[in-house]
């Protein structure tokens, strides 16, 4: 008996120490892209080419960037429905899915801003969409906003690790500043209030915002992003010498260089739970002469710096 018991004891402490091998930390690579790929219009302006015309492009360049990175997670801005299909379908051979709500009536009207992932790297665990406006949980202008706007929020989970990663993506007003400013104020309560409630064991979730705020860093807008307590732009925080590409994010069909803004941005709630490594604004004009669209993708590569212990999966 005695022999017995010592031997299941012994036996229950191997599968302990096997199942502990088992346990590591798994460092989560994953790129972020945001890019307003400019709503299709009947009517091209000058420099403007038909979406019909631009689709090619923008599928060869996002299938460039994320091919072989089965984590890079895509937000995009000013998508009309027939644009989202477009995408969807253009994506779907890479195994991405996405979330994201017209924001004329919350359901296909208007122009989305959308979030792309691939479902063989990541769980879907929730996403809303929120107005940037006095009455958030309803399809509404805000303030003196001359279009509705909106956040789209998804919380994913890492399939390999379980490790937890949430993505904003916005897009603010172009004519009202009050509106810029109260988003602006309303997007950093969002973000917090999904970092707090998605941290777990005490360690903090990853929270990115990408989007086209229609506003330079030196408008109050942005500044409220980066307030104490609030965001970090990701671009203060790679070193200068691993940025990559251009600056000026902004560039329409037909300006001259000297017009160019810097309007589009992605921020981090917490750079203390992650490694940036580096940030790039990539360009939409090649030798073909066809702008693929007026905004330039801006990306940044992220690591988690804070990463979860979980069970390896064969």
């Amino acid at each position: 008996m005695k022999a017995s018991l010592m031997s299941a004891v012994l036996g229950a402490a191997a599968f302990v120490a096997a199942a502990a091998s088992d346990v590591k930390t798994v460092d989560v690579y994953t790129r972020l892209m945001t890019w307003n790929i400019r709503l299709a219009v009947g009517v091209p302006g000058a420099g403007e080419e038909l979406w019909s015309k631009r689709r090619p492009g923008m599928r060869a360049a996002l299938n460039y960037e994320v091919a072989g990175r089965p984590e890079a997670l895509l937000c995009f801005q000013e998508v009309l429905n027939s644009q989202r299909l477009d995408l969807a379908e253009d994506l779907a051979p890479l195994g991405y899915k996405h979330v994201g709500v017209g924001r004329d009536d919350g359901g296909f009207k208007g122009e989305f801003s959308p979030i792309f992932y691939r479902s063989d790297a990541w769980d879907l665990e929730q996403n809303r969409t929120y107005w940037l406006s006095e009455t958030p949980d309803v399809p509404s202008k805000g303030w003196d906003a001359a279009l509705p706007r909106i956040v789209t929020v998804a919380q994913f989970r890492h399939k390999k690790t379980a490790a937890p990663f949430i993505y904003m993506c916005t897009h603010f007003d172009h004519v009202g500043e009050q509106a810029r400013v109260e988003a602006g104020r309303l997007i950093s309560k969002i973000a917090a209030e999904w970092s707090e409630k998605s941290t777990e064991g005490g360690r903090k979730t990853p929270v990115f915002l990408g989007g086209d705020l229609n506003v330079t860093p030196d408008n109050q807008a942005y500044k409220e992003l980066i307030a104490p307590g609030n965001m970090f732009d990701v671009k203060h925080i790679v070193p200068k010498e691993l940025h990559h590409g251009n600056k000026m994010t902004y560039t329409g069909f037909n300006l001259p260089a000297d017009k160019f803004t810097e309007i589009d941005h992605i921020f981090v709630k917490d750079p203390s739970v992650v490694k940036l490594e580096s940030f790039a604004v990539l360009p939409t004009w090649f030798d073909d002469k066809l702008y693929i669209s007026d905004h330039r993708p801006v990306v940044v590569d992220v690591v988690f710096k804070s990463n979860k212990v979980c069970k390896a999966r064969n």
